[in-house]
């Protein structure tokens, strides 16, 4: 019998919605050790992905300068850094921090239904090299997710359902 996606998804969901600021986006990502999440609409329907290579590359082509965490672009402690970087007299790093989700989220999700088969989940997530896959209801609302790392507690708790012949 295979094991489904409604088996070893996260539920429920932290996620954002489209006016989210992207500082508190990478707040969110940092406090609970993500590198994404979903973005829904107010009634919880699936309507994008934010993660943190998305906010890094979004930074580093405003601000120029290479970055590696998300969430200290925006934050240190709980103050906002000022990186000397001006453009007509205003800091553009406060400008990024106050940009939306919406502006540069994944709109284009793979998600999964509850019913599909983890197989399925992991070969998705590995030819469209993501690190995560939202698990949607029927009408496409938000019901859990699925990490690598929910894959590999899933190998490792259900190891002989996957051996089975």
């Amino acid at each position: 019998m295979a094991v489904l996606a409604k088996e070893v998804m996260t539920a429920p969901v932290i996620s954002v919605k489209t006016d989210t600021s992207l500082k508190r986006a990478a707040e969110i990502l940092d406090e609970n050790s993500f590198s994404g999440m979903p973005v829904v609409d107010d009634e919880d329907y699936l309507i994008g992905v934010i993660s943190e290579t998305d906010i890094l590359r979004y930074t580093q082509q405003i601000i120029g300068q290479p970055l590696r965490d998300p969430h200290q672009v925006f934050t240190k402690g709980k103050e906002v850094l000022h990186v000397d970087i001006t453009h007509r007299g205003v800091e553009v790093i406060e400008l990024v921090a106050a940009t939306t989700v919406e502006t540069l989220m994944t709109t284009d999700v793979i998600s999964v239904t509850e019913d599909t088969p983890l197989y399925d989940v992991s070969r998705l997530m590995y030819e469209h090299s993501i690190n995560r896959i939202p698990v949607t209801n029927e009408n496409n609302k938000l019901q859990g997710i699925i990490t690598r790392a929910d894959l590999i507690n899933a190998l490792v708790q259900k190891w002989d359902t996957f051996n089975q012949k």
